[in-house]
């Protein structure tokens, strides 16, 4: 062993935050029944053997080896290429060493690159603890002398971990838990030790936990989305796409700028936003709409009937969709969702359709204003324009209202519909690094859109 190298892991996302995995290095992924620790096994050792890998899996087991391939089969990414080698799971309890020689036979034969011992729990189950060390350091011995990379698969809870020998001997430490949030059960990823990493990036690893999935497409974890580093904020202005508007923000809003449009329901919000992304689409900027109500097809059809033809942008490649049914939401899943497609489209200008409804997957309020912070500061970082709607209480006066999540936009505009008058006003109550005008001015929806009248009314 010349060096340590770097490998992917085989997972999605756990490459983005750990950089790849060390090579050799011995991983203890731990958990309690049903979190996925098997699921994310073999997907590692599926990818592993695609890339090249000679893999081996050691399953300590009561199935039948056929049944337990049938089980496997089911799941899409699973590749029948790697090694299994079944370990019968009583055999192991009752004769722990003559399991360390057939494990010793095994890797002598195979030689793999990649090891997954699934579980290890019942590996020296009769034994007294002391006993049982011995056990383990053997066994760590073996694995040792051979350059790979090594999975203990422990059916363990987190107060058990610092108890087990594994751990002592693992140089990370992968901890899976199911947390039942409301009426859904989020999974998490927890590091609780990992050796060969730098210790910056260690500490920001090991202090926080990931949100993953498990589908019989495999397992997905989802890394927190983190703003560009080493980006110039382009301070040029863009048109807003409402006519009258721009002089409000002395020509326009600049380049990274997030607006937040905030009314009650009927003023015009989404009007107000699909006005931007065409403005914006007339220009060959790819634009992305993000919404929790409309699928693309229903946002498009409503669109035409006022006028706005959105059909031959998504035709042309210019315009994307992320629609998401906020009782089913993640929204770690949904961030990553929505960085793909901007990474992937180049996209210029992104209107984010009712943020309100987030408040169904997000009910915490802190929780909700970390998760904007984090979209807002990425999308200042790649320099996109983008729109927040969101619905206010009625109030007598424009300006009044009191919308929590202002404090993380760039720029805040209310719309604001008058019982009295029959008519709408606007005003910007914020606009940063801009003598915005104070002014409230009258609107009205016409059937090319919304419209600013230009003479001021108060």
């Amino acid at each position: 062993m010349d060096q340590l190298k770097h490998i992917s892991c085989g997972i999605k996302g756990l490459d983005t935050i750990l950089g790849g995995i060390i090579s050799p290095s011995t991983f203890l992924v731990a958990g309690s029944a049903g979190v996925g620790k098997t699921i994310m096994s073999l997907q590692m050792l599926s990818n592993a053997s695609k890339s090249g890998e000679k893999a081996l899996y050691i399953p300590i087991t009561t199935e039948n080896p056929e049944k337990l391939k049938l089980y496997n089969s089911t799941l899409d990414f699973y590749e029948d290429s790697f090694e299994v080698h079944s370990i019968n799971r009583q055999l192991a309890e009752k004769d722990p060493l003559t399991t360390l020689i057939e494990i010793g036979n095994i890797l002598e034969s195979i030689k793999p690159d990649r090891l997954v011992i699934d579980p290890i729990t019942p590996l020296g189950f009769g034994f007294i603890e002391q006993e049982k060390r011995r056990f383990f350091y053997t066994l760590d011995s073996m694995l040792q002398e051979r350059n790979m990379v090594t999975f203990l698969v422990g059916e363990l809870l987190k107060s058990e971990i610092h108890n087990s020998v594994v751990s002592h001997l693992s140089d990370g430490i992968i901890y899976l838990t199911r947390e039942d949030r409301n009426t859904r059960a989020d999974h998490r990823m927890e590091f609780i030790k990992m050796r060969g990493i730098d210790p910056g990036k260690r500490s920001e690893i090991t202090s926080h936990k990931y949100l993953y999935n498990i589908n019989s497409s495999g397992f997905t974890v989802y890394p927190h989305l983190r703003p560009e580093t080493n980006i110039k904020l382009d301070d040029s202005r863009i048109e807003t796409g409402i006519p009258g508007l721009d002089s409000m923000f002395e020509g326009g809003l600049f380049c990274y700028n997030s607006l937040l449009v905030a009314g009650i329901p009927g003023t015009g919000k989404k009007l107000f936003g699909l006005q931007f992304m065409l403005q914006g689409l007339e220009k060959n900027k790819s634009s992305m709409v993000v919404t929790f109500e409309d699928s693309p097809h229903q946002m498009i059809l409503e669109s035409k009937k006022i006028g706005l033809e959105l059909e031959e942008y998504v035709d042309r490649g210019l315009l994307h969709f992320v629609c998401t049914n906020p009782n089913e939401m993640y929204p770690a899943e949904h961030a990553t969702n929505i960085k793909e497609v901007i990474e992937k489209n180049n996209i210029k200008r992104v209107f984010f359709d009712g943020i309100n409804h987030m408040e169904i997957a997000i009910p915490d309020k802190l929780e909700l204003r970390g998760y904007l912070y984090s979209i807002t500061s990425y999308l200042k970082s790649k320099n996109i324009t983008s729109l927040f709607t969101t619905d206010t209480a009625p109030s007598e006066c424009p300006g009044n209202e009191k919308i929590d999540v202002a404090s993380i936009m760039d720029s805040v505009l209310i719309l604001h519909n008058s019982k009295a008058k029959d008519r709408r006003y606007m005003c910007v109550t914020k606009s940063r690094g801009t003598k915005h005008l104070r002014s409230i001015k009258e609107y009205a929806i016409t059937e090319s859109g919304i419209k600013l009248r230009t003479d001021t009314l108060i």
